[in-house]
């Protein structure tokens, strides 16, 4: 891994009783998360006061991991550092953390929260014991999508429905290191465990000045770790480059890991599926389709440049031209907007301004190609901004054939991070498959025949009136 390590090691369990025998049970009940643990670094450090982070390494504080009470617990931790990592929730909250949320101010605290509830709920169902320290919830799974449970949590914080969390954030901001000795403290089973969280709150004051950077105001939340974000060295060019390189390899583990649990029929929760690059593709999703969006976007945002590790499929199939896909910082979006009469023209408002929302936080380089097209293409126009993309015109009218659209785009060689096709659902099945790796935005529930075709051409669709 290239990301540079915040905290020193000060011992070594690698080979401890207590470590194998949580990874045998990792390995035997969460292949996905063992695989990226292995190829994951831990580093064991009395630094922090129980675990921590930055979504290319593992910290384990060695006192806290021995005083948990059961192996079980100890594959639960592992699990859920990783698992933060595998669906690079560091990484994606920086981007929020620098940019907002489309278009408010981002609460890391809450966003942290809402990532634990999602990792705890996976852990329990994969069948390990959790630790007692950790944030559980009865109303999010390990499927819902971080955004949306954030976007959740905010609001009712907003409506005053969680004063009990409200007054833990608080106590948050008066030190990480407090609320971690509580929780390792109250849970100890014997005595031992008292004596090594007191230990620990003086490690986490020099923790925050070793690491001498913002990550640890990502970590307040109340669960037992603590969230930090990757740091690189080097021109911005450099930092950029080395986070794609360590986002590849965390990614060729996770898919590493799909396999193994696919050939040992154990089951791999859709979150898990959408951190994959291999196997991240083509499904239909009934999530809040804001924080659906939001996701979409975002991720491209923190995977760095172009990459020939897949090539463009369409262009190659249309043009016989290879050229890279990309899986990187955030350069061009293409918005193909159907622009029949048949679409709700309340929804694709909406989808409007959550995109104009969205482009102002992420800022894409070389803007955004809305391609108007009912059965052909009737305007396309270049935006940079959300005002920009507002105050555009929208055509009405006309049949529907959404793949001139992608067309258009192939044949003038407009290369995309991500194409969204926004339309009525209402296409013909060759029509569903022209699409290629678009994602389609619904204005309604797809009828049994094009949510058939759309199953059958692999096209991810996001229904915008959920």
């Amino acid at each position: 891994m290239r990301a540079r390590k915040l905290f020193e090691a000060t011992d070594d369990l690698t080979n401890s009783k207590k470590h194998v025998g949580a990874l045998i049970l990792l390995r035997k009940h969460a292949p996905v998360h063992y695989s990226t643990l292995i190829a994951t670094d831990t580093v064991w450090t009395a630094k922090i006061p129980t675990a921590a982070t930055d979504g290319v390494y593992v910290y384990i504080n060695p006192d806290f991991y021995r005083g948990l009470d059961t192996d079980s617990q100890r594959a639960f931790l592992l699990a859920h550092e990783v698992s933060h990592v595998i669906r690079q929730h560091p990484q994606r909250a920086l981007v929020f953390q620098k940019n907002g949320f489309c278009g408010k101010a981002f609460q890391p605290d809450v966003y942290n929260r809402a990532g634990d509830y999602l990792i705890n709920d996976d852990g329990i169902k994969m069948g390990l014991e959790p630790i007692p320290c950790g944030l559980y919830s009865d109303e999010f799974t390990r499927d819902d999508l971080i955004e949306s449970v954030y976007s959740q949590l905010v609001q009712d914080n907003q409506d005053g429905d969680q004063p009990d969390d409200q007054d833990d954030d608080q106590g948050d901001d008066q030190g990480d290191e407090q609320e971690g000795d509580q929780g390792a403290g109250s849970d100890a089973s014997d005595g031992s465990d008292s004596d090594d969280s007191q230990d620990q709150g003086g490690d986490q004051g020099s923790s925050d000045n070793d690491s001498e950077s913002g990550s640890d105001e990502l970590s307040g939340h109340g669960g037992h770790d603590i969230h930090l974000t990757p740091e690189y060295d080097g021109t911005p060019e450099e930092q950029a480059a080395a986070a794609t390189e360590d986002s590849h390899e965390i990614a060729r583990a996770v898919d590493h890991g799909i396999e193994q649990a696919q050939e040992a029929s154990i089951e791999v929760p859709k979150s898990i599926l959408n951190s994959s690059f291999k196997y991240g593709e083509g499904h239909a999703s009934d999530t809040d389709w804001r924080a659906e969006l939001a996701d979409l976007l975002t991720k491209p945002a923190m995977r760095g440049e172009a990459t020939w590790s897949r090539i463009h499929r369409r262009r190659y199939a249309t043009l016989g031209v290879v050229s890279p896909s990309y899986k990187g910082s955030l350069n061009r979006i293409a918005n193909i907007i159907d622009v029949s009469s048949s679409v709700d023209r309340g929804v694709l408002n909406q989808f409007m301004v959550e995109q104009a929302a969205l482009i102002d936080q992420l800022q894409p380089s070389e803007g955004v190609i809305v391609v108007f097209t009912n059965h052909q293409v009737v305007g396309v126009h270049e935006v940079h901004s959300g005002a920009e993309l507002l105050d555009l015109d929208v055509p009405n009218g006309g049949g529907t054939r959404m793949s001139a659209g992608i067309e258009y785009l192939d044949y003038t060689g407009l290369e995309c991070d991500v194409t969204l096709v926004f339309t009525d659902g209402e296409l013909y099945g060759n029509d569903w498959e022209g699409l290629g790796d678009a994602v389609v935005v619904s204005d309604r529930q797809l009828d049994a025949y094009n949510q058939r075709n759309a199953d059958a051409a692999g096209v991810r669709v996001i229904n915008a009136a959920a």
